[in-house]
């Protein structure tokens, strides 16, 4: 087993987990999961932190630290998530809640105040430990006798000893929430300012998620224009109308070659190129990627189905 602490990093994000592996890959024994089923597995008594999202398909975060923790195996855990604290935090069995972004600094800040937490933890055992043999042994000789056993005055000297430690332990503790007093260097502001930016693309909830009934609106309404009401016209008025024919170059060719169903796929394919835009432009916030497809689709399918249906009804087709 390596001396080196164990990490397990449960993060669903590709970005997010490579970055932080880079991050803590060096100092740390690493373990990673993509999600919570991988997290169980990879999960054992070696394991002395986990970081923990909490948003995750399948198992949620706060599912996996249950089932952890249900192992009875000691870790430290931290919640390293998008997810803005709420009162409910207050069941979760955990050392730290931390809302996302961080930079690698506050990471492998977080990690060692995590392990800072196990060392005092385990001098206070075991000063609490050898202080009750003491008192047990203390009540059962005479305090001259005892003053007389070089062992008793060993035992005392390691008492002092691990009193010193957990004191030692907890002054370096308290220093890591002390305001640094060394001034930034020039740019600090600006380059921690653009990797806040960066991860906050990469971590922030996608914009379907948290305005799910806009995403579906805007879709639904691009299908009814360019998916139904321009295929149903055109397919009226180029199949059904005398002396009309396709404008479009393109779909033209389509049609002339591999008729109506090459016509359904072709628009099928720009359907779905435009659908990807829009999700890819949700997951990374960025509004008018995730915007202009469904707002061009549906614009463009009610121009399409308007001008079919004047060109159907011009040749006399009503």
């Amino acid at each position: 087993m390596s001396d080196r602490t164990a990490v397990l990093v449960v993060e669903d994000e590709p970005e997010l987990a490579t970055l932080y592996a880079e991050w803590l890959g060096e100092r740390y024994e690493l373990r990673t999961a993509a999600d919570g089923t991988e997290a169980v597995e990879r999960f054992d008594e070696d394991v002395d932190v986990v970081l923990l999202d909490r948003r995750m398909p399948g198992m949620s975060g706060d599912e996996v630290l249950g089932a952890l923790r249900g192992r009875g195996t000691e870790f430290r855990a931290a919640m390293l998530t998008a997810v803005e604290p709420d009162l409910d935090v207050l069941k979760l069995d955990i050392d730290e809640y931390v809302t996302k972004p961080v930079d690698r600094e506050e990471l492998l800040g977080l990690v060692a105040d995590l392990e800072r937490r196990n060392a005092i933890e385990g001098a206070i055992d075991s000063y609490l430990s050898l202080l009750s043999k003491k008192r047990a042994i203390e009540a059962e000789r005479p305090a001259q006798e005892l003053s007389e056993d070089g062992r008793y005055e060993a035992l005392q000297t390691e008492l002092v000893g691990r009193r010193r430690r957990v004191g030692e332990l907890l002054a370096e503790f308290d220093a890591t929430f002390e305001e640094p007093t060394e001034e930034e260097p020039p740019g600090a502001e600006e380059t921690r300012r653009d990797r806040v930016e960066t991860w906050n693309a990469v971590s922030a909830p996608a914009r379907y998620e948290v305005r799910t009934r806009e995403f579906y609106a805007l879709w639904l309404l691009a299908a009814a224009t360019y998916g139904f009401g321009d295929i149903v016209s055109t397919t009226v008025a180029v199949f059904s109308t005398p002396g009309v024919s396709e404008a479009n170059p393109v779909i033209a060719t389509v049609l002339r070659n591999l008729g109506l169903p090459g016509f359904l796929l072709a628009k099928l394919l720009v359907f779905l190129v435009l659908l990807s835009i829009s999700v890819q432009g949700a997951r990374t916030n960025d509004r008018f990627s995730y915007y202009w497809p469904p707002l061009v689709a549906t614009a463009l399918g009610a121009g399409l189905t308007a001008w079919n249906l004047w060109l159907f009804v011009g040749s006399g087709g009503l």
